[in-house]
C-alpha cells in the first residue's frame, strides 16, 4: 500500500489502464455481477499485464537504439536523485508511456479488432464469446444477434395492446426481471386492445415500456439501409416473423414478464 501522496498517484496511474479497460468492456458486453474483490483483482491483473508488455515495448526499442527509455536500475535504487537529474526526459516518457497503455487498454476492451476479422474468424469469435459469457439475458442475445442491423420489435402488452417501432435502447442487466425497461424511437406503431389494425402515433418519435407490462416480443433484423432494401421494411402489423427466434417461446424469459 503506498505510504505518500507520490506513492498514491504512482499506484492510481499503473492502474489507469485496467480501468479503461473495463469501462471499454462494460459497453459492448452484457452488465456483469461481480464482487467488489473481483472487480478490483480484475483491473489490477489487466494493468499489470498491458503496464508490463508497454514497459517492455518501450525498453526494448531502447535497446535497439530507436528512442529514449530511462535508466531502471538507477531509477529503481535512487529515484529521488534520478528524477531530479532527467526531470524533463522521465516525465516525458511516462507520459507517452501511459498514453500508449491507456490507448491499448481501450482497444482492447471495445474489441473494434473483432470486426477487423475475416467472416469466419468473426462467427467464431462471436460464437466463442456467447459461450465465455454465461451473464447474457435473453435480451440481449436477440437485440445484439446482428450488430450491424437494425433492430424492428414488435411489443404485445399484458392489456392486449401492440407497440412497435426501432429498437432505442435496454437494460443491459443480466438478471431477468420485471423492473427492466427497453426503448423504442422512429415511427411508432400503435394497436389498441380489440382493435385489428395498427396505426402510427402522430407526433410521437420514442416510447418507454416496462419489461413488467411485456407478454412477448418479436424481433426483425432489417439492413442497416432500408432504401436498398425496400422490401423488408417491416408495416404497422409486422408480426417481425423473419428473426423472431423463437420469441413467443421464450416470451417469460425475454422480457421477465408473468
Amino acid at each position: 500500500m503506498p505510504t505518500n501522496v507520490a506513492g498514491l498517484v504512482l499506484l492510481v496511474v499503473l492502474a489507469l489502464p485496467g480501468y479503461v479497460y473495463h469501462r471499454a468492456v462494460d459497453r459492448h458486453v452484457p452488465a456483469r455481477l461481480y464482487t467488489a474483490l473481483q472487480e478490483l483483482m480484475s483491473i489490477v491483473f489487466v494493468s499489470v499485464a498491458i503496464d508490463a508488455g508497454v514497459i517492455a515495448l518501450l525498453v526494448s526499442g531502447n535497446l535497439l537504439g530507436l528512442w529514449y527509455a530511462p535508466d531502471f536500475s538507477a531509477l529503481l535504487t535512487q529515484p529521488g536523485p534520478y528524477v531530479n537529474r532527467h526531470f524533463s526526459e522521465t516525465v516525458l516518457w511516462s507520459s507517452a508511456a501511459l498514453l500508449i497503455a491507456v490507448a491499448v487498454a481501450y482497444a482492447l476492451g471495445c474489441r473494434w479488432w473483432a470486426r477487423c476479422l475475416p467472416n469466419a474468424w468473426a462467427s467464431r469469435w462471436q460464437e466463442r464469446s456467447r459461450s465465455l459469457e454465461p451473464q447474457k439475458s435473453a435480451w440481449w442475445l436477440l437485440f445484439r444477434e446482428h450488430p450491424d442491423a437494425v433492430v424492428h420489435l414488435g411489443c404485445v402488452l399484458e392489456d392486449g395492446s401492440y407497440l412497435a417501432g426501432q429498437l432505442h435502447s435496454f437494460s443491459r442487466s443480466p438478471v431477468e426481471n420485471g423492473d427492466r425497461e427497453l426503448t423504442l424511437r422512429g415511427d411508432i406503431s400503435y394497436r389498441a386492445p380489440g382493435d385489428s389494425d395498427a396505426a402510427v402515433l402522430p407526433r410521437v418519435n420514442a416510447v418507454a415500456i416496462s419489461a413488467r407490462q411485456l407478454v412477448f416480443v418479436t424481433v426483425s433484423y432489417l439492413p442497416a439501409d432500408p432504401s436498398s432494401e425496400p422490401g423488408l421494411r417491416p408495416g404497422p402489423e409486422s408480426s417481425a416473423g423473419t428473426a423472431a427466434a423463437g420469441a413467443a417461446g421464450s416470451a417469460n424469459s425475454s422480457t421477465g414478464g408473468p
